[in-house]
């Protein structure tokens, strides 16, 4: 049988992000910014799609970084039908931005599945 030697915490930033994103599955809406578009940007390493958990800060963000932009919801049909056939022909990295400067890049498909996908009902 393998012991376990040592026990090394996780990082806080991972604990975050898993904490967020359990708490936040099959929520259905979820929140871009919109002007003659969806708004995209780029990080260092991709091109990215910001999307907020709520209106609120995601009007924030827009306040201070795209003026020109205000929030507009995301249900799971504009997603499936609009979103994520543009997000992946272009290979944009969906990104989730919290309330701090804590943003969780997720693929399309852990999108899909963290914010839309009907939670399966256990039957006993």
């Amino acid at each position: 049988m393998n012991q376990i030697n040592q026990l090394h915490p996780l990082p806080k930033d991972f604990l975050l992000k898993v904490t967020l994103l359990k708490s936040m599955m099959y929520c259905g809406v979820l929140w871009g910014l919109f002007h003659q578009g969806w708004a995209m940007s780029s990080d260092h390493d991709d091109y990215i799609f910001p999307f907020w958990l709520n209106a609120v800060q995601a009007h924030k963000y827009a306040a201070k970084h795209w003026p020109q932009y205000s929030p507009r919801k995301i249900s799971a049909q504009d997603f499936e039908t609009f979103l994520l056939p543009t997000l992946t022909r272009l290979n944009v990295t969906p990104t989730l931005f919290g309330s701090s400067s804590q943003k969780i890049k997720l693929t399309t498909s852990q999108m899909k599945h963290f914010f839309f996908n009907e939670p399966a009902l256990n039957i006993a």
